[in-house]
């Protein structure tokens, strides 16, 4: 499997922008295994964009995985529920 490099998004404040990249760059990748980072967003939005993000990569590729480099550890626990398999949090 490949590794795509990790994926960043400093100058986007707008959570649907951001999450439009995102599915963009899902779209073109090869690769199934990704690293994303949405550190930069509040909790909230970076749970959307993690949750939609998640689901559009799992339905491109069901065996890869997406590491979201996130600004708090509480966002794994609000999508903990949620058991989205592909996604891993790693907090800053």
């Amino acid at each position: 499997m490949l590794q795509a490099k990790v994926q960043s998004i400093p100058t986007e404040k707008n959570p649907s922008k951001i999450l439009e990249n995102i599915k963009s760059t899902i779209r073109k990748s090869k690769s199934s295994n990704m690293t994303i980072d949405i550190s930069m967003l509040n909790i909230l939005d970076a749970s959307k964009v993690a949750t939609m993000a998640s689901t559009y990569h799992f339905l491109k590729f069901a065996q890869g995985s997406i590491n979201w480099i996130v600004g708090s550890k509480e966002i794994e626990k609000i999508l903990k529920p949620l058991n989205l398999g592909n996604s891993k949090f790693i907090p800053v």
